[in-house]
């Protein structure tokens, strides 16, 4: 079913698939180039990846933005909340996340075990700097509070854009199939963590579910958010990851 607030354009499938995938090369080429340098200078690799969202993947989704709007002359606020979508309010939104958010936790913890398996499994192919997951602990604070505000900022502003108000309405499958498509092909983008796949696709249905029903962006922005923040909020305090 189509709903009444998404745009009557239709994306081919290829040009679908390219969009979805596409920004996820750039960003990952660069992230590998910055982690290797940063390696080879005693750096760490989770500056290298959040120094390529304002330096690749913001000016890159962010630009087939701009070109679109100039080609469609859509506005921002209609790509947030588009016309026709449900007007909710702000204890709506609020709720909105903390479900969200609890639903979206819940069922990507399923894929914890198949996430440890394949990273053992594929990590050889990978150097060691290029793996995140060994490398959450000893984060100096002033990077941490880096990656807060680009990480746990930026990117999840930008992705959803990018992907939820922008894509999903135009992938060329409609009804419930489409959110699921949306989902999965905005996890295999992040190249750079294949053994991710799973979990990131589990953690994005959710939104994408809501964004098709409620056609408002700004809970799936609150909720990607938390997905990037909470992390590191809990290592700013002292904590551990327990993943």
């Amino acid at each position: 079913m189509t709903e009444e607030w998404q745009f009557p354009e239709r994306h081919s499938l290829q040009k679908s698939l390219l969009l979805h995938l596409a920004p996820g090369v750039p960003f990952t080429l660069a992230f590998f180039l910055a982690a290797w340098l940063l390696n080879r200078g005693g750096g760490l690799p989770y500056l290298a990846i959040i120094l390529c969202i304002p330096l690749v993947l913001a000016p890159v989704e962010i630009g087939i933005l701009f070109i679109e709007r100039r080609r469609l002359g859509w506005t921002w606020k209609s790509l947030i909340i588009p016309r026709g979508s449900h007007h909710i309010s702000i204890p709506d939104i609020l709720l909105s996340v903390v479900v969200i958010y609890i639903i979206a936790q819940m069922v990507s913890a399923l894929a914890i075990p198949i996430r440890t398996i394949l990273l053992s499994v594929i990590s050889y192919l990978f150097p060691p700097w290029a793996i995140l997951d060994s490398a959450m602990q000893g984060i100096p604070p002033s990077v941490l509070w880096l990656g807060l505000l680009l990480s746990g900022l930026v990117a999840p502003i930008v992705e959803e854009l990018y992907f939820r108000a922008y894509l999903l309405p135009r992938i060329p499958i409609s009804g419930k199939w489409a959110p699921m498509i949306n989902a999965a092909l905005h996890s295999i983008y992040h190249f750079y963590a294949p053994w991710n796949y799973l979990s990131f696709f589990l953690g994005f249905l959710p939104l994408a579910y809501y964004f098709r029903l409620r056609g408002n962006l700004l809970p799936t922005i609150l909720t990607h958010v938390l997905f990037n923040s909470v992390g590191l909020i809990i290592l700013l305090a002292g904590g551990s990851l327990p993943w």
